[in-house]
């Protein structure tokens, strides 16, 4: 229970932001608030500071105009500050994160009486490594010789751009933060001026005091509110907990736009090797041992492995080179191939095992010889190397034992062998771009991260929120609780939005002639376009596919040249300047957009006054993750349209009409080109899960 003194606090806040901030005191809101501040009040810890109990999870979907964030933070910051825990907000998109780190918390600190502090979480390649910048400027002078195992040594034409970071850096006008540069920088430049978790020396390094990333992790570590997104969480979440953020049992995490968690999760367990690039890597591994050898020796402690090392990497090279042929053959003209239950062909698997016991000893080889150069750095160790030896060598080295280590862990994957019973796991082949020709990459998945999610987050958190616009599909909060492994002692509760949808809003289900299955729609879409769409107002039209997109655009763009803007042909944030420019100057503008559209865009008033759906946006038939986790329903008797394609739909439908009214002012249309919603018995569930706009035919 809530004590008082919290209760009160949070109360009074909210009325400090109400009257501050100008707004009107929401029902929702409220409500949002009281849920939030009752599940986190209901933990309680021993006097060591454990869990005692299972509280502390809430699980809210809050419509639109809720006003959600200002809702988690009221409610979850007073109780993470009095119990000496770190709240945590996670997003799935950097719109909503850069919205929330730069207005909606600076306008909260500004206007509360309880003082805190906030920073910004991010993973290691996104910020400067001091020491590989001062090794590319050297390379670049010709006073350091670079040892460069990938071919791609830093080239002459960036020494203007790395001189210019060098400086805007040491005088403070840039913190390393690559998403802070002004300008964009390619990741091929970035990738010289970046350093992994591998090549990273640590406090070893002679640039520690200066470290961008370091400086950050040390301002995070003294505010209250770290704002991070899903991929940095799932990554410390796998590595433990606690690596670069928080302890689990020493945080409070807000998941912002929740509906993404588990597909992200599923994202991050997925497991990959291209033939081709594993390949090419092992043979600048045989090479640069080769050069190691010659420039440093070999030294006692590695004398047997590192001897040996030359014919592990011959032994996986063999294996990986009789593969090649036989996943050819596999795919033939195929783009991708699935194996039906997960079950991979024994002559593959086979192959994949024999790889396994000399990249084992390989791997053991270089972990041991990164760690010897990694002291060989620190003056107070013992040295195997000399210190320029060390230096030159450790992160190239750091990279291999890396992509030793993903290669080890997926084989791992790809051929084991699940018990009966258990879930399978989904494997398949594709084909990828690999330089100026193509690749076979063989990937695996779990086809559910529920049991990882349950072990690693829900039962080590002191609480957590799990919030959205759309957490429920169909009107049912089961498919979130199935795919996230919510435990049964979460809180559910759906806060409606404030705004009167029947007086804002109509919704026109269309009945073309045909519907998205014939060949006939194409041209009924565009007849209705030509027909319907008024080339004065600001539009927002939604492709399921940029096939269709750029046929339609195809058609229209002479007609529509002044007022078509194409997702694919600009940036979005440049479309988005576009539209508004146009609109401001009272002219009419139309968004062609794909399913990145359909969400996280904030385009309130006149911006849209008429979004159109082309069709109910359904998965990709074609994703193996998916046709997995149906092909092991439909083993068990069950539906996977009903349970898992249908349910999908609609949430990705609601947020695609989410796009219309985004303030109480708005009003406009949404059209929805797909006849099914009318012609199929499932038509009727996706319509009733919509918020109700007035009907119009």
């Amino acid at each position: 229970m809530l004590n008082k003194e919290t209760k009160e606090r949070i109360q009074a806040l909210y009325r400090e932001c109400i009257k501050a901030l100008g707004l009107k005191p929401r029902l929702g809101q409220r409500v949002m608030i009281a849920e939030i501040a009752k599940s986190l009040g209901a933990v309680h810890e021993d006097e060591k500071g454990a869990r005692d109990n299972q509280a502390g999870i809430a699980v809210v979907e809050a419509g639109t105009g809720t006003g959600k964030t200002l809702a988690y933070l009221l409610a979850a910051l007073p109780v993470a500050i009095e119990k000496e825990k770190k709240l945590l907000v996670s997003t799935a998109t950097v719109a909503l994160q850069e919205q929330i780190l730069d207005k909606d918390l600076p306008n909260l600190k500004k206007t509360i009486s309880m003082p805190f502090n906030f920073a910004l979480a991010k993973g290691r390649g996104r910020y400067l490594c001091l020491l590989k910048l001062d090794k590319a400027l050297q390379h670049l002078s010709g006073l350091l010789s670079t040892v460069d195992l990938f071919e791609q040594s830093p080239e002459e034409k960036d020494r203007e751009l790395f001189e210019g970071l060098l400086m805007k850096y040491g005088s403070g006008q840039w913190d390393g933060d690559r998403d802070r540069l002004p300008e964009e920088i390619e990741d091929s430049q970035w990738s010289h001026l970046t350093a992994t978790h591998r090549e990273c020396s640590n406090r070893r390094c002679p640039h520690f005091q200066n470290c961008a990333f370091y400086k950050a992790r040390s301002a995070m570590e003294e505010a209250d509110v770290i704002v991070a997104n899903h991929d940095l969480v799932l990554a410390d979440l796998s590595l433990g907990g606690g690596a670069v953020l928080p302890a689990p049992d020493k945080t409070i995490y807000v998941f912002d736009e929740g509906h993404h968690l588990a597909d992200k999760a599923l994202n991050h367990f997925r497991l990959e090797a291209g033939v081709r690039a594993q390949r090419q890597w092992l043979q600048q591994l045989e090479k640069g041992i080769e050069q190691f050898v010659s420039a440093a020796g070999i030294p006692h402690g590695l004398m047997h492995s590192l001897s040996e090392a030359p014919q592990n990497i011959r032994d996986v090279l063999q294996a990986i080179n009789l593969v090649w042929p036989l996943v050819m053959d596999m795919m033939g003209d195929q783009e991708k191939l699935r194996f039906e239950d997960g079950v991979m062909p024994e002559n593959l698997r086979q192959l994949l095992i024999n790889m396994k016991s000399p990249l084992q000893s390989l791997l053991m080889c270089l972990d041991k010889l990164n760690d010897m150069l990694q002291k060989s750095l620190d003056p107070k160790e013992d040295s195997d190397f000399t210190r320029d030896v060390a230096e030159a060598w450790q992160a190239p080295m750091g990279i291999m034992l890396a992509r030793a280590e993903q290669l080890s862990e997926a084989l791992s994957w790809l051929c084991a062998q699940e018990a009966e019973g258990a879930l399978p796991v989904a494997r398949w082949l594709s084909k990828v771009p690999f330089g100026d020709s193509w690749d076979i990459r063989m990937s695996a998945s779990p086809i559910a991260v529920a049991d990882q999610l349950r072990k690693n987050l829900w039962s080590r958190c002191y609480g957590a929120v799990v919030t959205s616009a759309t957490l429920t599909a169909l009107n049912s909060f089961g498919k979130l609780s199935w795919e996230t492994g919510l435990p049964e002692w979460a809180t559910y509760e759906r806060v409606m939005s404030p705004f009167n949808y029947p007086e804002l809003g109509e919704l026109q289900p269309v009945s073309l002639a045909s519907d998205p299955k014939s060949d006939q729609f194409q041209g009924d879409v565009e007849a209705w376009l030509k027909k319907e769409i008024d080339l004065s107002r600001g539009t927002l039209i939604l492709f399921s596919s940029r096939a269709q997109l750029e046929a339609t655009r195809d058609t229209f763009l002479s007609d529509w040249y002044d007022q078509l803007l194409c997702q694919g042909f600009l940036p979005k944030a440049e479309i988005v300047r576009r539209h508004k420019e146009r609109i401001d100057a009272g002219q009419g503008s139309i968004i062609f957009g794909l399913a990145s559209f359909a969400e996280g865009i904030d385009l309130p008033g006149n911006y849209v006054t008429h979004v159109v759906i082309v069709k109910i946006p359904f998965a990709v038939p074609d994703d193996p993750i998916q046709a997995a986790i149906s092909e092991w329903l439909e083993s068990r008797g069950r539906n996977p349209f009903m349970e898992l394609t249908l349910p999908a739909a609609s949430i990705r439908l609601v947020q695609a009409c989410g796009r219309l009214i985004r303030t109480e002012s708005d009003h406009g249309r949404i059209s929805i080109l797909d006849k099914r919603l009318l012609s199929h018995r499932y038509g009727k569930l996706l319509l009733d899960s919509l918020p109700p706009f007035r009907r119009i035919s």
